[in-house]
């Protein structure tokens, strides 16, 4: 999400990814002609998505899931916070993020007195792999001017154990930040009423 909680790719791409079927299809179809609108989006309930054809309960709760991690998200953006510790971080998220039916690629832009200055999603992976490229995962923070970046996703799971791949990208977004000017501070795993610290276990 940017600075003004603008819809970036469009609306109907986004919902495609959350619910996995083609953006063009009759569905993304069905569903815009119903809520054309973001806040209408925002605003529907389970029972509503569940009447377009092609949405049942799982895709109308991903739904519902997704829209509210960018809705708290965008809130969050005018109450600043100042992280002090990974559990601040997944106090900031976890009602968010805990319970997302995919995996979500977070990043949190810091100033340099540690205060959040935003908080983007910036990939929605699939069932168990969220694909991000460090190009991708500092655009938000070069585009802000943040000094300092700490990157949060979530396991469906609710095991926030992190993974080979988990520990390898942190690897890799760490050099990435070296080479940036931009301190990596940590790479947070989510799960259900956990989360995994990758800076305090040593992989930053």
């Amino acid at each position: 999400m940017a600075d003004k909680c603008s819809t970036q790719p469009t609306l109907a791409t986004v919902l495609s990814q959350l619910i996995n079927v083609n953006p063009e299809g009759k569905v993304i179809h069905d569903l815009m002609a119903r809520f054309p609108t973001l806040s209408d989006l925002l605003d529907a309930t389970e029972e509503e998505l569940t009447t377009i054809s092609g949405i049942g309960v799982i895709k109308a709760r991903q739904i519902i899931s997704g829209l509210d991690l960018a809705r708290n998200l965008c809130t969050k953006m005018s109450h600043p916070s100042v992280v002090r510790s990974a559990r601040d971080v997944f106090n900031h998220l976890k009602v968010e993020m805990q319970y997302l039916p995919k995996e979500y690629f977070v990043v949190i832009g810091l100033d340099h007195m540690m205060g959040i200055l935003f908080s983007e999603v910036v990939a929605i992976g699939s069932l168990d792999a969220a694909i991000i490229h460090p190009r991708e995962a500092f655009r938000p923070v070069l585009k802000r001017n943040a000094g300092a970046v700490i990157f949060v996703h979530n396991h469906p799971s609710g095991d926030s154990t992190p993974s080979r791949e988990d520990i390898e990208i942190t690897r890799r977004l760490k050099q990435a930040g070296e080479i940036l000017g931009i301190r990596v501070v940590d790479h947070i795993v989510v799960g259900l009423e956990t989360y995994c610290s990758l800076a305090e276990q040593g992989y930053l």
